[in-house]
């Protein structure tokens, strides 16, 4: 295998990692929204999944944050 071959390859490793954690991330999401009796801001799980798909590690950290953190208003 030439060099060329081999950063193909890894590259499309790469690929296939990074679109299988942004799947998982937005399904470990989505599946956790649909739990909440009422989302921060109203999105629906839909969107909330959009998100950490659009932004995986920064749009789960919002998600926990707008949903679960202390930050949330009216968690007395």
């Amino acid at each position: 295998m030439t060099r060329l071959g081999f950063y193909v390859v890894l590259f499309y490793l790469w690929l296939l990692i990074l679109t299988a954690t942004h799947v998982a991330l937005s399904i470990i999401v989505y599946k956790d929204a649909r739990t909440l009796k009422r989302s921060a801001l109203g999105l629906t799980p839909v969107m909330w999944g959009a998100a950490a798909f659009s932004l995986p590690v920064i749009g789960m950290f919002i998600y926990w944050v707008m949903n679960y953190s202390t930050l949330k208003q009216g968690s007395n």
